[in-house]
């Protein structure tokens, strides 16, 4: 699993609102928060913008979004903030805000110490940690519109998500269009850090405009081209010629279905969940290929209609 995508587009929604952002997990003085760049880059690995806190006197807000472990995860939070006091002479609050509990440790607990070896402390940092598994999924439900998307990660039930998604569906379908496409897009990366890809998909069906955002079309391209590569991948690894003959057969599938997205979406528009389920389900590579060549008739003009050309057993495993 990819982690640093889903990072990223929770990162691109503090961006969008950091106001709210703020408001949700800082605890400092209040003010008008902006988006400026962190300068800091020279010196450590930190993100290449942080927020500013513009109370009187000002302070900073290194907002740290964490979805897997890592052993030396403090050390490097401390070094960057370090590095952001150093370059803006500023005070920073850091928050740690960990996506799943697979990032999760006992060592995570808001503080971190440097003794010599004698006991004398040397340094001491503090900075907050956001569980946010262990929230309401109102926190973020009742937030700024750009937390959102962290709702489904909260304390939720999997067989109360329907009911979640349509009180999201409530807020961001009120968006213009692209910022809709783009809460939407967020919802479904971040869902992958804790859900199965195809529920996912079933839940966030038809709930916007998503399966129109050309973001969302690049994620389901790349799942069916690496879907390709996985198959080509086990026919060279598969030293064995039966091995290899299957490999190959999966990966013209694969190849097959990627054409058949492509063609069909220029023609009908983004595959409904339900057309992409069929299309993963049929495994003959004839009646694929038939369907490659019934997707540029002109006489068909729907994804159902082209799925009808198969007979009735067409579309079993």
């Amino acid at each position: 699993m990819e982690h640093p995508r889903f990072d990223t587009a929770a990162k691109e929604l503090i961006w969008e609102d950091p106001d709210a952002w703020v408001g949700r997990f800082g605890d400092g003085p209040s003010g008008p928060v902006e988006v400026i760049e962190s300068e800091a880059t020279t010196l450590t690995a930190t993100a290449d913008k942080v927020l500013k806190v513009l109370s009187d006197p000002p302070y900073l807000v290194n907002i740290e979004l964490q979805s897997s472990h890592e052993s030396d995860l403090v050390r490097t939070l401390w070094m960057r903030q370090t590095a952001l006091d150093y370059r803006h002479d500023l005070p920073v609050l850091t928050v740690l805000v960990l996506l799943r509990r697979e990032a999760n440790s006992p060592s995570l607990t808001g503080e971190y110490e440097r003794r010599l070896p004698d006991g004398v402390l040397t340094n001491r940092y503090h900075y907050r940690v956001v569980r946010v598994w262990r929230e309401p999924p109102e926190a973020f439900l009742d937030s700024g519109l750009a937390l959102t998307p962290l709702a489904p990660l909260a304390a939720v039930r999997e067989e109360d998500l329907p009911g979640l998604v349509r009180r999201m569906a409530d807020r961001i379908n009120r968006e213009p269009p692209i910022r809709a496409n783009k809460l939407w897009v967020a919802t479904y990366l971040l869902m992958g850090l804790r859900y199965p890809k195809d529920l996912a998909l079933r839940l966030l069906e038809g709930v916007g405009s998503m399966r129109e955002s050309t973001t969302y079309q690049a994620i389901l391209n790349e799942g069916l081209e690496q879907g390709l590569e996985r198959g080509l991948e086990k026919g060279r690894s598969e030293g064995r010629s039966e091995g290899r003959s299957e490999g190959r057969s999966e990966g013209r599938s694969e190849e097959a279905r990627i054409l058949l997205r492509r063609q069909g979406g220029r023609r009908f528009g983004a595959p409904a969940l339900s057309v992409l389920q069929a299309l993963e389900a049929i495994k003959d590579l004839d009646r694929l290929e038939t369907l490659c060549d019934w997707v540029v008739d002109p006489d068909v003009t729907s994804w159902d209609q082209l799925l009808d050309t198969l007979d009735d057993g067409a579309t079993s495993a």
